[in-house]
């Protein structure tokens, strides 16, 4: 043997030992196991060669205790990737399962299933018998996130002693009782969720089963609980939970986070307490923007990976044939223009659609337009009648006729009024054109308004008085006023710092300039 083969032995040994250590550490302490991962470097088939699978494996596992979510479905991949290469079924089933979990539960695709059948036939081919009983575990699991609980209870129940009976490893009977536990909550059967729930927190301390995973468990049930008794009004039991999981706190998921946020969100609206409620708001906000900042550092360190496995085949690409650099190329090329395509084909189906509103826009107009002509037509000829007739009074030389004559031509003014602004099909098409985008956008934002709504909001975002609308359209002072209180609970204007007219103001300011 060389010495720099004896060299390069001696140092794999020492990551292989790294893998080791993680293994330790990785349910109790993910922190410590992660910097022991993240301690053997890089290429790792240097490194750690036919042991890469169970490297990513860990990584994956670590991510799910972390929250990683993003990185969990990635580190899994690439798990299942190597153990296949491997020949690591143990490996293989274990990812197979994880991606299962990953895409059944978190990302709802129909293909999860598909990773379960290969778990099952990686499992088999390991003679791996806990690696089948988890496998027959995920198929009482798929029953209960179908909402399918009795069924899910078919497939638990019958081997609930069994699962019991291996004594080396309790979390299969304390994962059957979690179950069955949700099982009984959601089917509201109080008994049964009592006594598998009993019997799951007889399980707490014992020594076969991570104390990391028991608490995620009992994080979910509590939070279970919390729902359960929201529901049921029974706001004591719900706080007892509430706090109850606040002592859980370090063991929550992402997904268990913002269910406990909402439950107290929904607790202290129950209550009446708005500044507690709007507390837990604000947490809920800042837990979703955290979210997104670990997305955005789980893409970069997805990319990095990427990155990574393409120096790879670029180096294994130099040892083989010239053509293969061809290959490569022409996979950049296409993407390119695959990613060409798709942005040329945004930017045409963007002006589409502004040709498309711009269009709706003009035939808008050129109906109005059509319809102002026909009225002002019909105006032109009233004010033709009322010269006339102005002429003709002017021709009376009796003061008091000439007088009656008068009172009678202001009052068949006042009532033509009304009924020319009544013509057509309603007060609004008279008062459209005058701001096209403001009527077309109130209309978009809040539909639950009618007609008459719309334009007693028009003439307030003009800055018109309730007396002088009520001139305009023809009606008393009081009912302007019973309609903007009206108008203001249709749009939930008590619940923010503006009056009506401000809202209207500050939410429709920019239509005064198109």
């Amino acid at each position: 043997m060389s010495i720099a083969s004896y060299s390069q032995n001696k140092a794999s040994n020492v990551f292989l030992r790294y893998i080791d250590s993680a293994d330790v550490n990785i349910y109790d302490r993910p922190v410590i196991a992660n910097n022991f991962l993240d301690s053997i470097p890089k290429p790792l088939e240097n490194s750690i060669k036919g042991h890469i699978a169970k490297y990513y494996h860990f990584k994956a596992v670590i991510s799910s205790f972390l929250s990683d979510d993003a990185e969990v479905y990635h580190y899994n991949i690439l798990s299942l990737k190597y153990a296949e290469k491997e020949k690591n079924y143990e490996m293989a089933g274990a990812s197979s399962i994880e991606l299962f979990y990953n895409l059944f539960v978190i990302k709802k695709d129909s293909t999860a299933l598909d990773y379960l059948e290969k778990a099952e036939k990686f499992y088999t081919l390991d003679n791996n018998k806990k690696g089948l009983i988890d496998v027959m575990q995920m198929r009482a699991f798929t029953e209960f996130n179908r909402d399918n609980y009795k069924k899910s209870n078919d497939l638990l129940i019958p081997e609930l002693a069994f699962y019991k009976s291996i004594e080396d490893d309790s979390f299969y009977y304390m994962y059957a009782l979690f179950m069955l536990t949700s099982n009984y909550i959601h089917l509201n059967e109080d008994s049964s969720r009592k006594k598998y729930f009993n019997e799951f927190r007889k399980l707490e301390n014992d020594t076969t089963i991570s104390s990391s995973l028991y608490k995620k468990h009992s994080v979910t049930l509590n939070i279970c609980m919390q729902h359960l008794h929201l529901e049921r009004e029974e706001l004591d039991s719900t706080f007892y939970y509430l706090k109850k999981v606040d002592q859980l706190r370090s063991s929550m998921n992402n997904t268990d986070k913002e269910t406990h946020f909402k439950n107290y969100v929904s607790y202290y609206e129950k209550i009446n307490n708005r500044e507690a409620k709007n507390n837990y708001i604000d947490s809920l906000k800042l837990h979703n923007e955290n979210l997104i900042e670990k997305n955005l550092s789980a893409s970069y360190n997805i990319n990095e990976s990427l990155l990574e496995t393409s120096n790879s085949l670029k180096i294994e690409t130099e040892k083989k044939f010239i053509n293969r650099y061809w290959i490569l190329f022409l996979a950049v090329l296409l993407i390119a223009l695959i990613i060409f395509i798709l942005v040329k084909q945004k930017t045409i189906r963007k002006k589409i659609e502004e040709f498309s509103k711009r269009k709706k826009e003009y035939t808008f107009l050129q109906n109005n337009h059509e319809k102002l002509k026909v009225k002002v037509k019909g105006l032109e000829n009233y004010i033709v009648e009322i010269k006339k007739e102005v002429k003709s009074i002017s021709s009376i030389t009796t003061l008091e006729e000439q007088k009656k004559r008068i009172q009678e031509l202001h009052k068949g003014i006042h009532h033509n009024s009304s009924v020319l602004l009544a013509k057509g099909e309603s007060h609004l098409d008279l008062i459209n054109e005058l701001n096209v985008e403001f009527f077309n956008e109130i209309s978009i934002k809040h539909p639950e308004l009618n007609s008459s709504e719309r334009i007693i909001c028009y003439y307030l975002f003009m800055d018109f008085k309730s007396k002088e609308i009520a001139a305009f359209i023809n009606t008393s002072v009081r009912s302007i006023e019973s309609k903007r209180y009206r108008i203001a609970n249709k749009l939930n204007i008590k619940e923010t710092n503006y009056n009506l007219t401000e809202y209207l103001k500050e939410t429709f300011k920019h239509t005064l300039s198109s």
